[in-house]
């Protein structure tokens, strides 16, 4: 008798999401198609707020800074100075994923110094984030080339994402 039960949870569980107006499968409606790239910046950025303000057309509430201008304990002999794109997130995956190629484009055109980069996201099931170091931000945009959204993350020198997997 085990199987009513389950059957009757099932049941409120699937009316609980029609009654809601979305179902189990729509939040990934939203995502966008695998296969992007990145929006290539038509001049360098000599502020993080002017490639804020560039990411800001791509990616939604995007908060863009270095650890030396919000951290009044950074040490610049001592500290890496890291280049922080943070923005809300769905935990959509393709949509993650052009937002990261989006900021790493965008860091490759930064004409300050920063040591790190770091991309961001905050859902609801937690943050997710990718590290890439400059030489990889300049290998990934060399000679004009284009990063492509569907690579970004196996490119990063480091991550914390449990969100998407």
């Amino acid at each position: 008798m085990k199987s009513v039960p389950q059957l009757v949870s099932a049941i409120a569980a699937a009316l609980a999401l029609s009654l809601s107006g979305c179902s189990g499968s729509e939040s990934e409606a939203g995502d966008i198609e695998s296969g992007q790239v990145a929006e290539v910046p038509s001049s360098d950025f000599d502020t993080t707020d002017e490639l804020g303000d560039f990411l800001r057309d791509t990616v939604a509430e995007v908060h863009v800074h270095r650890e030396s201008e919000g951290n009044p304990d950074f040490d610049h002999n001592r500290d890496a100075d890291r280049l922080h794109v943070e923005f809300p997130s769905n935990g959509q995956v393709n949509t993650d994923k052009k937002a990261t190629a989006d900021a790493v484009q965008a860091a490759g055109s930064a004409e300050f110094a920063y040591d790190m980069l770091m991309v961001t996201g905050t859902t609801d099931a937690g943050t997710w984030s990718y590290m890439f170091s400059t030489d990889t931000v300049d290998e990934l945009t060399a000679s004009g080339s284009v990063v492509e959204a569907d690579s970004v993350w196996d490119s990063a020198d480091q991550d914390f994402d449990s969100v998407h997997r």
